[in-house]
């Protein structure tokens, strides 16, 4: 049986402020990544990263500190094999180039949650862990072929 391999080289992903769910999805996908892919994150409206983005994502030893929020202008769109939009809905994106293929990871946004701290922080980990197995899941069969 012939596994899939990776076809995909350049990935972005995409969400509306690029200041939480792309950044965390960009940093585990690093970590994560065959050496050869690139991954990339950006957004129409770049806003600053968000704190606890940041800290969640530090639990689990990766860093976000050189990463920052980008535009499309950033990006080189015309490399991109993949992007994966990010959010609870569709939201308004550039159009991208012929031929990217575009995959939606329906993870909410959590700086819509609402309470305290703690509630916080738990919607940033139910996100984080979400986003780490839907990443782990896009590079599985990579890995395992490498392992036989």
């Amino acid at each position: 049986m012939t596994r899939r391999t990776i076809r995909e080289k350049n990935i972005l992903f995409i969400c509306v402020d690029n200041s939480s769910t792309s950044q965390i999805a960009e940093a585990i996908a690093k970590r994560l990544a065959p050496p050869q892919i690139r991954i990339y994150s950006a957004s129409i409206t770049p806003g600053g990263i968000h704190p606890h983005a940041a800290e969640i994502i530090r639990e689990v030893d990766i860093s976000i500190s050189d990463q920052h929020p980008k535009g499309f202008e950033s990006v080189p769109l015309n490399e991109i094999d993949l992007a994966i939009t990010l959010g609870e809905g569709p939201e308004k994106y550039p159009n991208l180039p012929a031929g990217v293929r575009l995959q939606h990871w329906s993870i909410p946004d959590p700086q819509h949650a609402s309470g305290g701290e703690a509630a916080m922080q738990a919607v940033y980990r139910y996100v984080r862990d979400e986003i780490d197995k839907k990443v782990a899941a896009l590079f599985l069969d990579y890995w395992r072929n490498l392992a036989h």
